[in-house]
């Protein structure tokens, strides 16, 4: 299976995550510059699902964001940690915005979250009538690699990846 991973904001496109993740799958997992891209890099991240047959997108953060949205247009199942659905940032990019109710997204969030507040992103979510499902773990912002582990685990698992 071909996943794209998107980073967040401040973080980076290599990491124990990303490494896990290519032990059992092709990863696709650019290093996203938002302040520099922001303009194309909705329209060249969707280029680039198109052109790999991207079957899962998982994002963190601003990398959620992205791709809740990419989801949504390319009708893709995603995996997002704290997506930053609803959080202003001057760095946030254009993107293209779908309904889409048919395409799952999987929410984590962070329950003591405090840059993406998970009541703002779950009205977000209800507002839009979007197919979701969510849990909420012990944590803050960052997702630790344990419980990263964990729901891309229990997701092949509900989906038969493995």
């Amino acid at each position: 299976m071909t996943i794209l991973y998107l980073h967040g904001l401040m973080s980076s496109n290599q990491s124990d995550k990303i490494d896990w993740l290519k032990e059992n799958h092709d990863v696709i997992n650019p290093l996203l510059k938002y302040s520099a891209h922001s303009k194309s890099i909705f329209t060249d991240l969707k280029v680039l699902c198109e052109q790999n047959a991207v079957a899962l997108i998982i994002g963190s953060s601003m990398g959620g964001f992205l791709g809740f949205h990419l989801s949504n247009t390319l009708n893709i199942p995603s995996l997002l940690f704290n997506p930053a659905l609803v959080t202003k940032s001057e760095f946030k990019p254009k993107v293209t915005a779908v309904n889409n109710t048919s395409v799952l997204h999987t929410i984590i969030f962070g329950r003591y979250d405090d840059v993406v507040i998970p009541a703002e992103t779950l009205q977000f979510l209800k507002d839009n009538t979007t197919n979701f499902a969510h849990s909420f773990e012990q944590t803050g912002h960052r997702t630790p690699y344990a419980i990263f582990k964990k729901h891309v685990t229990l997701l092949e698992l509900s989906n038969n990846l493995l």
